[in-house]
């Protein structure tokens, strides 16, 4: 089996990605599954690496990533040193970094990727990501939500409040 941690997806424009690979050393062409974690969360917590082992395992070729503003660093991935990333994190970089990491791995030098078969995985915050994100990108041929967020718009401040979530009272 093949791991590979911590490689670094960089772009000019944008915050450094980190992210690590899990794949059988066969060259048989493999289902890419691409995990993405949930709020407050990092690609290091809990049994991530299990579940990498299990499907590379599996003869699945198996990545996750830190989101670029979950606020950990390239020397602290595991930890939440850039509190400025993390306060302006949003969907719209989530889903961005989503589609930087389906384009490298669409373009990149693994050839035992089966483009046909794409996997998106997200727990928690990241189980909302995932739908959003292959509903919009047609490589995506599968997604899977693991205790998955179910109201991706929430009134922060009536629930900080005590308050129901829901729909706004005119």
């Amino acid at each position: 089996m093949i791991i590979k941690k911590n490689l670094i997806l960089e772009d000019k424009n944008k915050k450094v990605i980190l992210y690590d690979v899990f794949h059988n050393d066969n060259s048989n062409k493999k289902p890419l599954v691409i995990f993405s974690h949930g709020y407050k969360g990092f690609k290091d917590w809990g049994a991530w690496d299990l579940v990498g082992k299990e499907f590379a395992e599996n003869n699945f070729f198996f990545v996750k990533f830190n989101f670029s503003h979950n606020g950990g660093t390239l020397k602290t991935p595991i930890d939440f040193p850039d509190l400025n990333a993390f306060g302006n994190n949003n969907y719209s970089h989530e889903l961005d970094d989503l589609e930087r990491v389906l384009t490298y791995f669409k373009k990149s030098y693994y050839k035992d990727i089966d483009l046909n078969s794409v996997v998106l995985i997200g727990h928690s915050r990241g189980g909302g990501s995932v739908l959003i994100k292959a509903s919009e990108n047609p490589l995506v041929s599968s997604v899977v939500s693991w205790a998955g967020v179910s109201i991706l718009k929430l009134d922060f401040k009536k629930t900080l409040k005590g308050g129901k979530i829901g729909k706004k009272k005119e």
